[in-house]
């Protein structure tokens, strides 16, 4: 019986401790051209996101601005475990 209660309490416990965490990152990049500025800022973005271990789920925000080169800003949601 000991041993019955035991699996069960650790099949309770089991999928808490497995689940993952969601954060969010993000990624700058700057350029001539305003499509290769936001490439690099979402490249940035997805780099932090795998330097953390974690698995890149969606794009929130990005934003484009013109100095006197084209400054990009992408914000992604992370999966990290």
């Amino acid at each position: 019986m000991k041993r019955h209660r035991f699996a069960a309490a650790l099949t309770l416990l089991l999928p808490l401790s497995a689940a993952a965490a969601v954060i969010t990152v993000s990624g700058q990049g700057q350029s001539y051209d305003p499509g290769i500025a936001l490439q690099d800022a979402r490249a940035d973005a997805v780099s932090q996101c795998a330097a953390q271990g974690g698995t890149p789920l969606e794009e929130i925000y990005n934003h484009v601005t013109r100095a006197n080169l084209w400054l990009a800003s992408s914000i992604w949601r992370c999966e990290v475990p």
